[in-house]
């Protein structure tokens, strides 16, 4: 019988021949209490599998990964020039609302250059965390 409130929703099923059906009949009457051939059957199977098979390990939980400081630091530099990257770009934005003209384009250039060389950084670090 279950421990506690826990009901039984998994349905086994097999086939006996006579001679199996017999034996098995012929087992669960022999019991002090006599049993049904089906509570016989599971209280069989779970007999055996609990004193023949090793209880399955509980399931473990993988540690969140930790960074190494090398790449901790890589990431806060990057992290750092963004934010500068960032200001700029809002600079510029801010600027070209107020005028309603564009910054000229060696301005744009240089900060799409920034954004580049600051996502080729990331790339660099992700590239040594996972290539392990």
């Amino acid at each position: 019988m279950p421990d506690g409130p826990e009901r039984r929703l998994h349905v086994v099923s097999f086939r006996l021949t006579d001679t199996e059906a017999a034996h098995v009949d012929a087992a669960a009457a022999a019991m002090r209490t006599p049993r049904s051939r089906q509570d016989w059957c599971r209280a069989a199977a779970l007999h055996l599998a609990k004193t023949k098979v090793p209880a399955p390990p509980p399931p473990r939980r993988n540690p969140a990964r930790r960074l190494p400081k090398a790449d901790t630091r890589a990431l806060a530099a990057v992290l750092g020039e963004l934010g500068k990257i960032g200001s700029n770009v809002n600079q510029i934005a801010r600027i070209a609302n107020l005028t309603k003209r564009l910054p000229e384009e060696a301005v744009l250039r240089r900060a799409a250059a920034e954004i580049a060389d600051a996502a080729c950084q990331v790339r660099r670090v992700l590239e040594g965390i996972h290539g392990d």
